[in-house]
């Protein structure tokens, strides 16, 4: 099973102490083991890494120090 965004959730963790010194409650936007920056807005995150990396994988997180599970359901499950 291939995980996407596996290398740059790992970097994340690895660099999260830092990201919360300096950015808490802010968006980073991160390719691979770069953070490329942070945002105020997820939306900003977001087109920033359309513009630089059209529709490939790139991970966006708000940076929090306790992150909480969502979960998402959809309609079209069992289709």
């Amino acid at each position: 099973m291939i995980k996407v965004l596996e290398e740059e959730q790992t970097y994340y963790n690895s660099i999260k102490p830092e990201l919360l010194g300096k950015a808490k409650g802010e968006f980073v936007l991160i390719k691979g083991k770069q953070v490329i920056d942070t945002f105020k807005s997820k939306a900003d995150a977001v087109k920033k890494g359309y513009e630089l990396y059209g529709n490939t994988p790139f991970l966006i997180k708000r940076i929090e120090e306790l992150e909480i599970p969502q979960n998402f359901t959809s309609c079209l499950l069992g289709v």
